[in-house]
């Protein structure tokens, strides 16, 4: 397994663990909670620094969190330059009780990253 497979796969782990512990505490409050409030702790990497919603606040699910996870390149990884971006939402369902999730790829990452999109699906 090369590399930028591994890069995918770390990816992945990083933000499904995100995902796990906002559900739960959806589930448990119907509110969207901060890194801090839901137990999400992620610290930077050589590739990586992590940022979104880190604080212990939390929103109502009707509301929504625009960027609540991203993570931003400190290095350049093939098409993609310093700075590039991975972004996920959270917007709450029709149900009124659970979230859905939008996970945003910079353009240069779709190759890196081809599974990022389905994050929370």
């Amino acid at each position: 397994m090369g590399p930028l497979r591994n890069f995918e796969l770390k990816q992945h782990k990083f933000t499904t663990s995100y995902v796990k512990l906002q559900d739960a505490y959806v589930s448990e409050s119907n509110m969207i909670g901060g890194w801090k409030k839901i137990g999400y702790v992620m610290n930077a990497t050589t590739n990586f620094t992590y940022a979104g919603d880190t604080e212990d606040g939390t929103v109502a699910v009707t509301v929504g969190k625009t960027d609540a996870w991203n993570a931003t390149s400190n290095v350049a990884l093939n098409d993609c330059a310093i700075g590039a971006k991975w972004q996920l939402d959270v917007v709450g369902a029709t149900n009124g009780n659970s979230v859905n999730y939008t996970a945003t790829t910079p353009t240069c990452g779709v190759a890196l990253t081809p599974t990022f999109d389905k994050i929370g699906k």
